[in-house]
């Protein structure tokens, strides 16, 4: 894939920066203040991790057409550029141990959190699941070893 057919290729996606806002406001609607707060941290670190870590979980093609956008507008690029197919790539990585939040409470929602985007990118069809089913086991996969690990 040429980064040009890449580019096009996932603008025909609704990019991760909307994926995100809407699934986390809808995961946040009518929770408990200090709910809506974890959520938010945990929104905030994988916004982070995507940034850092974002790059490595995507093709060679992908990869290069984030380093062109960064040239224009550094911070961002994975969210405004790639779509949720992306993105359920990225996810078991968010969930190796040097991503788990430090707070015990903050870990276990963001394990929950992911697990549940996982779901949720499937039932809206923004991931076909059959198609990128390797991503989506992998994602479900290291929600339960993390949740094992957390528990332990």
């Amino acid at each position: 894939m040429s980064v040009a057919r890449g580019r096009l290729w996932c603008m025909n996606q609704i990019p991760v920066e909307q994926v995100l806002g809407r699934y986390f406001s809808a995961s946040a609607a009518g929770r408990h203040p200090a709910t809506v707060e974890r959520y938010g941290r945990v929104l905030a670190h994988l916004r982070f991790f995507l940034e850092q870590e974002g790059d490595s979980t995507v093709s060679a093609d992908v990869g290069a057409l984030l380093a062109l956008e960064r040239q224009f507008e550094p911070e961002g690029a994975f969210e405004r550029l790639l779509g949720a197919e992306q993105l359920v790539y990225a996810l078991p990585r968010f969930l190796s141990p040097p991503w788990l939040l430090p707070d015990f409470h903050d870990r276990l929602a963001q394990i929950s959190l992911v697990s549940r985007l996982v779901q949720w990118l499937c039932s809206r069809e923004l991931v076909d699941s059959r198609w990128h089913r390797h991503a989506v086991m992998q994602t479900r996969a290291a929600a339960e070893k993390a949740r094992r690990r957390a528990t332990t």
